[in-house]
């Protein structure tokens, strides 16, 4: 099987030779629902008096994906936090966390507007998760097109603290880890 990466602005095309759909459908999923990402999975909000809901804030900030700190694994957490008084916008890059390498990807993403004399105050955690127990943990969006017999293109956009080559990479590792653990259970056979 050979691969080809192109990069086009915040999109990246991959063409896989000689694949079947069987491994352009399994490399799909991965990215959908294997790589692990960093977002909040805790929130407790001492103040809110802008004009959504508890619930509504908690959801938005929950949709933000952090960068992944290389110290980062599985069942660690990561404290984070945010306060913010009126009139203005409480934006992604708001929320402070107690590592240095966690920070939004998005920055500039608008979590809720305050007027003159409203104030937001949060705090909680993020941890690591994957896509199949939560949409909020996709790596990013892709999809593929069969082009010819055993040709395969992927059109891949990250929206995780993964570039868009990264995000592809950690799918074939945990596709690989995974073959390795059912080799070992079939050993054990």
């Amino acid at each position: 099987m050979d691969v080809n990466v192109e990069e086009d602005a915040d999109v990246t095309k991959i063409t896989l030779t000689d694949a079947n759909p069987a491994v352009a459908n399994a490399l799909r999923r991965s990215i959908l629902t294997k790589v692990p990402t960093l977002s909040i999975s805790h929130l407790d909000i001492s103040e809110n008096q802008s004009a959504i809901f508890d619930e509504m804030l908690a959801h938005r900030a929950g949709l933000v994906p952090f960068t992944i700190p290389q110290t980062v694994e599985d069942g660690d957490t990561v404290h984070i936090a945010a306060m913010k008084e009126g009139p203005g916008k409480l934006y992604a890059k708001d929320i402070k966390t107690d590592n240095e390498e966690a920070e939004p990807v998005n920055p500039d993403t608008v979590i809720a507007t305050l007027k003159e004399g409203q104030a937001v105050e949060f705090e909680g955690q993020a941890e690591l998760g994957r896509g199949e127990e939560h949409a909020k943990h996709q790596g990013g969006t892709v999809g593929y097109e069969k082009i010819d017999d055993g040709e395969f293109v992927f059109r891949i956009e990250s929206s995780s603290g993964y570039s868009n080559e990264e995000l592809f990479e950690q799918a074939v590792k945990e596709i690989k880890k995974e073959l390795d653990e059912f080799s070992e259970a079939l050993e054990e056979l």
